[in-house]
């Protein structure tokens, strides 16, 4: 609601007398008027707002997201630069369709059935997925369009998407790999065989602003936009394959949703050798040691899916309420011998 006032502030400051006497004129003819003038002035603000938008960019998950709305806190690229997030994490869940209502619904039904989220996360991510998808399909032709990726599946995946439903768009399009210039601009080959940075929600806002201000930047190729377009349609059209993998610089999909369950296992295993005495650890500490160490790219939400799942198993015992990943603990059961394949 602030955000409205303030744009109503900004735009009305901007009228002219004339503008500002008829918009006064309508007000006292019909009272029933007002919600016009709203929409009116709103439509007005935006209108000025966009027109100043020089490049889009487009980046997937919040943490990035927050990371270039720093970089650019100048006033200048504050007028010059438009950010659209895609929320969530493509790596994991249905693709289907997911340019459209029905898809995201779709999806985000696939995800409620397994996350455990509270204060209606999962209600906000999809208003908020279904809000960027209209906005990527309405940018103006004029504007330039950006895609900040990594080598991960998320990233990845959402280049893809991206560029399936900016097919019929005229646009130059622009991608960053954020992985590539990280390495560009740093020797350090310990980094890259660590794969850092997995995301681009690692790289430090210093570094992103500098990445689109210092590196050459040319349009995507024909060639290259056309294939990578063809492969995110083909996602859109996938029912089946719901787990996604980067690897070899090529995505890999499967339905095998306990791909990670040997990994918590592994871990959960060296956490409690560590210990003195076997005993309950906070389920939080193993997922993000999992999520740590793994070399993909997931949500807390998925790994403590997979472990909720295999308590169910009998593979860990637990104590708490499997509410959330704050709320339990785990162990493996009878401090098991299971042995990973």
């Amino acid at each position: 609601m602030m955000e409205k006032i303030n744009q109503l502030k900004q735009s009305i400051q901007r009228l002219s007398e004339a503008d500002a006497k008829s918009m006064l004129l309508l007000t006292l003819i019909n009272e029933q008027s007002r919600d016009s003038m709203l929409q009116f002035l709103l439509q007005q603000a935006k209108e000025r707002d966009s027109s100043t938008v020089q490049t889009v960019h487009i980046v997937f998950g919040h943490s990035p997201w927050g990371s270039l709305k720093a970089a650019f806190r100048n006033p200048d690229y504050a007028k010059s630069e438009e950010i659209i997030v895609v929320p969530g994490n493509f790596s994991v869940g249905p693709l289907k369709d997911v340019h459209t209502r029905d898809g995201i619904e779709a999806r985000f039904q696939w995800l409620e059935q397994r996350y455990l989220i509270e204060d209606d996360g999962l209600i906000i991510c999809e208003r908020e997925m279904k809000e960027a998808i209209e906005k990527i399909k309405n940018i103006p032709p004029h504007q330039d369009i950006l895609i900040w990726t990594c080598q991960n599946a998320h990233e990845q995946i959402g280049l893809r998407l991206v560029l399936a439903m900016l097919e019929q768009k005229t646009n130059d399009i622009y991608v960053l790999d954020t992985f590539q210039l990280f390495h560009e601009l740093y020797t350090l080959p310990q980094l890259a065989e660590d794969h850092y940075p997995r995301s681009t929600g690692e790289v430090s806002t210093e570094d992103l602003l500098y990445f689109y201000e210092h590196f050459q930047r040319w349009p995507l190729k024909e060639a290259l936009r056309h294939s990578l377009c063809k492969e995110g349609l083909n996602l859109l059209m996938d029912d089946y394959d719901c787990i996604h993998t980067w690897k070899y610089h090529e995505l890999w999909g499967n339905n095998n949703e306990d791909r990670e369950d040997d990994l918590i296992i592994t871990y959960a295993k060296r956490l409690q050798e560590e210990q003195e005495e076997i005993h309950y650890e906070v389920a939080a500490r193993l997922i993000g040691e999992v999520l740590g160490h793994m070399e993909e790219l997931r949500e807390a939400e998925w790994i403590d899916y997979r472990l909720r799942q295999l308590i169910q198993q009998g593979i860990f015992s637990y104590e708490g309420e499997l509410k959330g990943i704050l709320h339990y603990k785990v162990k493996l059961a009878d401090a098991t011998n299971y042995n990973p394949s």
